[in-house]
């Protein structure tokens, strides 16, 4: 990563160009400083312009013989380096935080290896757009994350006959129209299977999804009447929440939708902070809910009082509980302080006394295996440390604890 911004970022950039060692074990390539995208200073950024450094770097790119991924942010990226960039024959992932892009109405052939686009806090569709066009024959990735299209308008892209996965994150402060952009984004991707909609507000109502649809990632939020309508997405087998604190405030009313418009999905993850009773809860109500995932991020290990494990005083009455769908169950607690090894015992006590026994626990009678993962995330330079449990119910119904490494 090079900060064009620093004096001896040029040494670095010479250094790495002129060395064929260093330059023949290239992966990724970042450049530029990231900034908040609402903090915008252009002077800044038109300097990177004239960079020495990046003039360097960028000519280099295309001899870079093992380059998969690169990243630009808060730079001013002009149609020559550009251009360069995309001449690159190894590159598959190319990445635009924040960049400054000059109305380009004419661009190379893609790079034929070039599959994944990811547009970030950008703000002219005009800009961009003949981009996503040039490139929509081959991609199978594409990201919209925090885009303002200032002068939105009706897109005008070919369809997207190898997209498989559609990231959309919709801007925190305003919409701009993005959700039009979106609907007309659908009608383009005839093989998308992944779709993620994430954001701190509400979509227009979405008119069809994509008929090859299986995998949906959304906030829990967003799932209401007012966004879906009467969408049925029948063919959904994979459901993943990203839920908001307090939401199992209204687990019947997500209970109850999530059924009626995603009757036949097999796998439900859960991220987010919850009641982990209430989320067994609204699995088991699902009718054919087989894997069951918990992301659950605590910063100083779980509470050994119980507080993450707490049950309420009784099952909704509203709910009806599946006697036999739930076969997996995964748990995955990441913690950034403390050891790994005091949340282990209060998770394990729960999981014996509350989920396993046969006729009041919350796993179900056909519940097989149970995989706990405990993460603690390290610093950038050391890898992260992990602690597993494992269940697996016997042919003869009993349960048995296995320590993995």
């Amino acid at each position: 990563m090079l900060d064009g911004s620093r004096s001896d970022a040029l040494q670095k950039a010479l250094a790495v160009t002129r060395t064929s060692t260093i330059l023949d074990s290239v992966v990724t390539v970042k450049i530029g400083e990231r900034t908040i995208w609402w903090n915008f200073r252009s002077v800044h950024k038109i300097l990177y312009l004239f960079s020495p450094t990046l003039f360097t770097l960028v000519n280099a790119i295309p001899a870079m013989r093992q380059l998969r991924t690169v990243h630009l942010w808060g730079i001013f990226l002009a149609r020559t380096y550009l251009c360069c960039i995309l001449s690159s024959s190894h590159l598959t992932h190319l990445i635009l935080d924040d960049v400054r892009v000059p109305n380009i109405s004419k661009l190379p052939p893609p790079p034929q290896n070039l599959r994944k686009l990811s547009i970030r806090a950008m703000y002219s569709w005009e800009a961009i757009e003949p981009l996503i066009a040039r490139l929509a024959t081959s991609l199978e990735y594409l990201e919209l994350k925090w885009c303002r299209f200032l002068q939105p308008r009706r897109a005008q892209l070919p369809s997207f006959p190898c997209l498989t996965e559609l990231w959309h994150h919709q801007s925190p402060s305003r919409n701009y129209g993005n959700e039009a952009l979106l609907n007309e984004l659908f009608r383009l991707v005839p093989q998308v299977t992944h779709l993620h909609l994430y954001g701190r507000v509400l979509y227009r109502q979405i008119t069809a999804f994509p008929r090859s649809l299986q995998h949906l990632s959304i906030e829990e939020m967003m799932l209401t009447e007012q966004t879906f309508g009467p969408i049925l997405c029948p063919q959904l087998v994979s459901l993943s929440l990203r839920c908001s604190p307090g939401w199992g405030l209204n687990c019947l009313i997500l209970s109850s939708f999530i059924r009626d418009h995603f009757p036949r999905i097999t796998c439900l993850h859960l991220d987010g902070p919850w009641s982990i009773p209430t989320t067994l809860v609204l699995a088991r109500s699902q009718h054919h809910v087989q894997m069951l995932k918990l992301s659950l991020e605590t910063t100083c290990g779980l509470d050994r009082k119980g507080k993450y494990f707490s049950f309420p005083p009784e099952i909704p009455s509203d709910i009806s509980l599946v006697p036999a769908a739930l076969q997996s169950l995964i748990l995955e607690v990441v913690q950034p302080d403390y050891e790994l090894e005091q949340s282990v015992p209060t998770c394990t006590q729960w999981i014996d006394d509350n989920v396993l026994p046969p006729v009041t626990g919350f796993g179900g009678p056909d519940l097989k295996n149970i995989d706990v993962l405990f993460v603690r995330l390290e610093s950038e330079l050391e890898r992260e440390r992990v602690v597993r449990r494992r269940w697996v119910k016997s042919p003869n119904g009993d349960w048995l604890m296995e320590e993995c490494l």
